[in-house]
């Protein structure tokens, strides 16, 4: 045997070792990098570039670190020549969880939304449950105990910077120059709630990092320990502070929960703390039961905004609906805004919140099961279990003393995040650092448990076959890294066009930058609808101002255009539908059969919200509409009580909907039917005390039923015209908006023979004279209390108020047109 050849060959392979050392060393910082990023970056990452809101840039954010990491570490399996996966009890839960999404996607209401998530809403689809399962298998195979320690500072630092931030915020201290940040109610979690709860999630792991920050670092340096100790404690007493400052915000039994936890095992000696230290976590659970038994109280009187969610018991009847028709699995996941209009019962309509639509419930066992169904529900409902029994395991039977500390923080926390999941709505952000907290508890716990698990090995060096299936993973995963990474792009860029075009007042530059975004994202049907609009405010804009009939009729063709391509990417949302019925409505002075087509809008809208009243009222204005439009006494009496059957309609399913009583009252006035006219009236002020244009038209017609020459009859509001105020136009009479302050005047109209009074007309007078009680300036009132007192011949009175209008009015052509009127009294 050749001696030197053999050296040769064996430094050749010493060569080759240390060049692939080298190479996965840097992917190695790579891979932990990407994950230490996450943790400390996805909690406090914002831009304010994007419409979406700061729970989309965080998961844009998100997917990119992860796949960055996954990227790496398949890298890593290919110069290595194998890839090791560890075995875990979660696996099979996990592969289920994704098949159940999957399936539930493709026979989702909108496979779409199902598929990258509602907009808004992208951390509920399944796009995220995969890469939330990615960074599951990315973090248990590449972390040990001194990673776990790198993770938990990144997360402790992350949170300090928040906490910190959102203090100062609080307090009207303002660090960032955008102008959007300039509110005490802005922080990077995107609401006051969410903040509350994310507060209380992270006090475990910062309770503990004050209290054992020398045992977890035992290295550590004595002046170091106690500044970072010291930073941490000033943390987590800001943090107290901001819980009781967002009283109304808190739930304060799910904080003390946590810190129980972290007690409890501190003072059963499973984890050995001093006696000095564990006075922080007492003082913190003391301080908590206090803020607890103070109830609802208030420091600070900060104006802060309210925030509105989905009632428990709501969300709860919505889920058994729900099942009801799609028991196994669900709408789809993200599409709970479907079953929310589809499903949500008419004493929903009783509350104050009846006309908004909510895309979340509060608990993410209703919403499951709303949206997974059944299988969904209970595979989710598995792998918390899961989590929280080998969290637990772990931490009673670990002996690594550094870590013992860390491991109570997170399953304290994970705990803490439970509880708030099943019991409160949660924005993306609040979604995303759930799953950052739940990935890293779990993580952690299945790296420090006693008993090993096993390893699913798969080398390549061994055979050829197993070579290729190496490249081709690594080819998959490239490819796809690739596709989500253009994608997430994409549609990143596009919301920041949406976000411009919210950022500008001019119709044309809105346009413009929807456009720009459509080009980004064409399956983001709330562009399309955001176009239209536009679209038809420009036609609006052209009718009043140029009025190029041809521009108007572009503009029109191009927002019914954009509508039906909303509807057609998102026909199940009735939002949509409603939309572009409003549009055809708008559309109906100038495109033929109008009316008709958004009809049918309407009526779809009803099959998606069977309980809302609102569909059924705009189908009676519909109906009003064509009755306005018609010339012949029959057929406008057939629309005006198809009308009425409509009000109906809508009073049936909320019975104190103001403006269908109005509407039917403007109904039942054209058909000069004014005792029925009054009853609805009186039922609309009734159920709307404050509403003084309701009022008004109330006192109307108790003046028109009083008087007994049809010569000095009011008519409906929409021909009081002067010069500040706007008429109603007659294909709107009845639209159930209350009308706008306005003044009606006619010339030439006689004055009619002198009548008596009458109850009616005494109505009349204490209803008008009641409005100019709460508002002296109501020109209307002072108008018809002139007429009225002409007509009963009380001359001074009708004097009084004439002149008293003409202060309102100013010098111009209404005041020479009500001089004229009543020039036989002045």
């Amino acid at each position: 045997m050749d001696l030197s050849k053999a050296g040769a060959k064996s430094a050749a392979v010493g060569g080759k070792k240390v060049e692939r050392n080298v190479s996965t060393k840097g992917l190695n910082i790579i891979i932990t990098g990407a994950v230490a990023l996450i943790f400390f970056l996805c909690p406090i990452f914002f831009t304010g570039l994007v419409a979406q809101g700061m729970g989309f840039e965080k998961m844009i954010l998100f997917y990119f670190l992860v796949l960055l990491g996954i990227v790496a570490w398949v890298t890593k399996g290919v110069i290595v020549g194998e890839l090791n996966l560890k075995r875990t009890p979660l696996d099979l839960p996990i592969i289920i969880t994704i098949i159940i999404f999957v399936i539930s996607t493709f026979f989702s209401i909108s496979s779409k939304d199902s598929l990258i998530g509602a907009y808004g809403a992208s951390a509920k689809s399944l796009a995220a449950v995969i890469i939330f399962s990615l960074f599951y298998y990315l973090v248990v195979n590449n972390i040990d105990a001194k990673k776990i320690k790198l993770f938990f500072i990144a997360l402790l630092a992350s949170s300090s910077l928040l906490i910190i931030y959102s203090f100062l915020q609080l307090r009207g201290i303002y660090l960032l120059p955008q102008g959007f940040t300039k509110s005490a109610s802005f922080n990077p979690i995107g609401s006051l709630s969410g903040l509350t709860q994310f507060i209380v999630i992270m006090l475990p792991l910062l309770v503990v990092g004050v209290a054992q920050i020398r045992e977890i670092f035992p290295r550590l340096r004595n002046i170091l320990a106690l500044i970072i100790k010291a930073v941490l404690g000033v943390v987590t007493l800001a943090g107290l502070v901001i819980l009781a400052l967002l009283n109304g915000f808190t739930f304060w039994p799910i904080a003390i929960v946590g810190i129980v936890i972290v007690l409890m095992f501190f003072l059963a000696k499973v984890i050995k703390i001093s006696n000095n230290n564990l006075l922080i976590p007492l003082v913190t659970f003391l301080a908590l039961i206090i803020l607890l038994v103070l109830g609802n109280f208030k420091i600070l009187d900060q104006n802060l905004p309210a925030e509105v969610s989905l009632s428990r018991g709501a969300s709860w009847d919505i889920a058994k609906s729900s099942l009801k028709e799609n028991p196994v699995l669900g709408t789809g996941p993200a599409t709970f805004y479907y079953s929310f209009s589809r499903y949500k019962s008419e004493g929903f309509n009783a509350s104050p919140l009846w006309n908004v639509r909510f895309d979340s419930s509060s608990g993410m066992l209703f919403e499951l099961l709303a949206t997974v169904g059944v299988l969904g529900a209970v595979a989710f409902g598995i792998l918390g279990l899961i989590a929280l029994s080998l969290a637990f395991l772990t931490l009673i039977k670990t002996e690594a003393k550094d870590v013992h500390s860390i491991l109570l923080a997170t399953f304290a926390s994970l705990i803490t995040a439970g509880l708030f999941a099943l019991l409160f709505a949660f924005n993306n952000s609040m979604i995303l650092i759930i799953g950052l907290i739940s990935i890293f508890a779990v993580s952690a716990a299945l790296i420090m448990y006693p008993e090993k698990f096993k390893l699913l090995k798969l080398s390549f060096r061994s055979s050829a076959k197993y070579a290729l299936a190496l490249s081709a993973i690594f080819l998959t995963v490239s490819a796809g890294v690739v596709v989500f990474f253009t994608m997430g792009l994409k549609m990143y860029l596009a919301d920041v066009h949406a976000r411009q075009a919210m950022g500008t007042d001019r119709i044309s530059e809105k346009i413009k930058e929807l456009d720009r975004a459509i080009e980004l994202a064409p399956y983001r049907d709330i562009y399309y609808i955001n176009a239209a609009n536009n679209y038809m405010a420009l036609a609006n804009q052209e009718a009043l101002g140029d009025k190029d009939q041809t521009k108007i009729q572009q503009n029109l063709g191009l927002a019914i255009e954009r509508g039906k391509k909303a509807v057609d990417i998102g026909g199940n949302k009735a939002s949509n539908n409603e939309s572009l019925g409003l549009i055809y409505e708008n559309a109906s002075f100038y495109t033929r059969g109008a009316l008709e087509w958004a009809e049918d809008l309407y009526n779809r809208v009803t099959e998606l919200e069977p309980t809302n009243p609102t569909p059924y009222l705009r189908i009676a204005l519909v109906n009003m509409a064509k009755a306005n439009a018609e010339s012949d006494t029959e057929e406008k009496a057939f629309y005006i009580n198809e009308a009425i059957k409509s009000y109906d309609q809508a009073i049936d399913k909320k019975g104190d909907l103001a403006a269908a009583h109005y509407g039917k009252a403007i109904a039942y006035e054209k058909l000069n039917n004014l005792d029925a006219a009054i009853e609805q009236l009186k039922k609309a002020n009734l159920v709307s005390r404050d509403n003084l244009d309701y009022r008004f038209e109330l006192g109307r017609l108790y003046f028109n039923r009083g008087v007994t020459q049809p010569d000095l009859t009011q008519t409906a509001s929409k021909e009081i015209a002067v010069e500040d105020f706007t008429p109603e136009s007659e294909e709107t009479a009845g639209t159930g908006t209350p009308p706008q302050e306005k003044l009606s005047v006619e010339p030439d109209r006689p004055t009619g023979a002198i009548t008596s009074r009458n109850s009616d007309l005494n109505a009349a007078e204490q209803i008008f004279l009641s409005i100019l009680l709460i508002n002296q300036k109501h020109a209307n009132a002072r108008y018809s209390l002139a007429v009225l007192y002409q007509k009963i011949g009380e001359l001074d009175n009708a004097r009084i108020m004439v002149n008293s209008l003409f202060d309102l009015l100013g010098e111009g052509p209404t005041k020479d047109a009500v001089t004229k009127q009543f020039q036989d009294i002045l």
